[in-house]
C-alpha cells in the first residue's frame, strides 16, 4: 500500500469531506479525490460513504482505521527518531505554544537563537488546544498543562501568577465585581470550555455561577483585546499583562491561581542539538520571571 496515498486517506476521515482535507494538506480537492480513489483500487473495496453531508468511513473504512492510524504513528516514530540522531545545529524545530505565551517568551527567545544558530528553523504553532507530542505533533511544547504521559520529557520553566482584570471603561461603566458574590452584576470573556475545562467552574477561586459570559475566544490576543475593549472580566497572567496590557486593571486583586509553566519535549528528540539549543534559548527567556 503506497503510504502516502495513505496520509490523504486519513484527512478525508477525519475531516468528513475532500474540501477540508484539501485544506489541510494544501493540496486541491481533485489531488485528494484522486489519491482516495488509487486506494480503494489497491484494496478492492469502497472505504468511505459519500453523500451530500460529507464523507462517512464504511463498515469496512472503520475496521481498517486503526491499523492505519497505527502505521502513521509508526512513521511519525521513525521519522523523530532520524530527526533526532542528527547532531547539526541546523534544520527544523516545531514548537506547540499559546498566543501570548509565544510573544511574550517564546518570541524573545527564538530571536536571541537567531543570533546564535542562523542554520535552525523553527515553526511555531499557537492554540489553546493540547498538541499530542508523543504522535509528533510537534518536537516540544510549552504550556500550563503538566501532562500525563510518563514518557515524556518534561520541565518545569516558570510560575505565573493569573488574577482577573478588565479594562478602565468597564470598571467605571459596571464597577468592580465583589468577592463572593459569583462575578454577580459582570459580564466575562472565557476560553472555551473545551480548552481549558479546569476554568469553567472558578476563576481565580471565584465560582462562575451569576456571571454573564458574553465571549468564548479561542486566541488569547482576540481574549486580551476583548478585554481592552470593555467587553468583561478575564483571567490573565499578571506576568503577561505587565509586559503588554499595563492599562488594564486588576479588578479582584486578593483572587489569584498560579499557574506552573512547562516545557514538554517528545524523547525521541530530545538528544539532537538543534533541539537542545532550542530549549536552552526558551529556558532563558523566562528565567526573569
Amino acid at each position: 500500500m503506497n503510504w502516502d496515498n495513505i496520509r490523504y486517506l486519513l484527512a478525508v476521515a477525519r475531516t468528513g469531506s475532500l474540501r477540508a482535507a484539501a485544506l489541510r494538506l494544501n493540496v486541491d480537492q481533485a489531488t485528494v479525490a484522486r489519491r482516495l480513489h488509487h486506494i480503494e483500487e489497491e484494496l478492492n473495496t469502497s472505504l468511505f460513504n459519500r453523500s451530500p453531508e460529507g464523507y462517512r468511513l464504511t463498515e469496512y473504512g472503520e475496521r481498517l482505521l486503526p491499523d492505519i492510524e497505527q502505521m502513521e504513528a509508526t512513521a511519525a516514530i521513525i521519522e523523530r527518531k532520524s530527526a533526532g540522531m542528527n547532531s547539526a545545529l541546523a534544520g527544523k524545530v516545531h514548537i506547540a505554544s499559546t498566543d501570548s505565551l509565544g510573544r511574550c517568551f517564546i518570541l524573545p527567545a527564538l530571536s536571541a537563537l537567531r543570533q546564535r544558530h542562523p542554520d535552525i528553523r523553527v515553526m511555531l504553532s499557537t492554540s489553546p488546544e493540547i498538541v499530542d507530542i508523543r504522535r509528533g505533533a510537534a518536537d516540544l511544547a510549552v504550556r500550563s498543562a503538566r501532562p500525563s504521559d510518563g514518557n515524556l520529557i518534561i520541565r518545569r520553566l516558570a510560575n505565573l501568577h493569573p488574577g482577573l482584570y478588565a479594562s478602565q471603561e468597564y470598571v467605571t461603566r459596571r464597577g468592580l465585581p465583589v468577592p463572593g458574590s459569583a462575578f454577580s452584576g459582570h459580564d466575562l470573556v472565557m476560553f472555551p470550555e473545551t480548552s481549558v475545562p479546569q476554568y469553567w467552574q472558578r476563576l481565580c477561586g471565584e465560582p462562575l455561577t451569576n456571571g454573564n459570559i458574553v465571549l468564548e475566544a479561542t486566541s488569547q490576543w482576540l481574549f486580551i483585546e476583548a478585554l481592552r475593549q470593555g467587553l468583561g472580566v478575564g483571567m490573565m497572567a499578571r506576568e503577561i499583562v505587565q509586559r503588554y496590557c499595563p492599562e488594564l486593571i486588576n479588578v479582584m486583586p486578593a483572587r489569584s491561581e498560579p499557574a506552573d509553566i512547562w516545557l514538554v519535549v517528545n524523547p525521541d528528540v530530545w538528544s539532537a542539538e538543534r533541539i537542545q539549543a532550542v530549549i536552552a534559548a526558551i529556558g532563558t527567556a523566562f528565567e526573569d520571571i
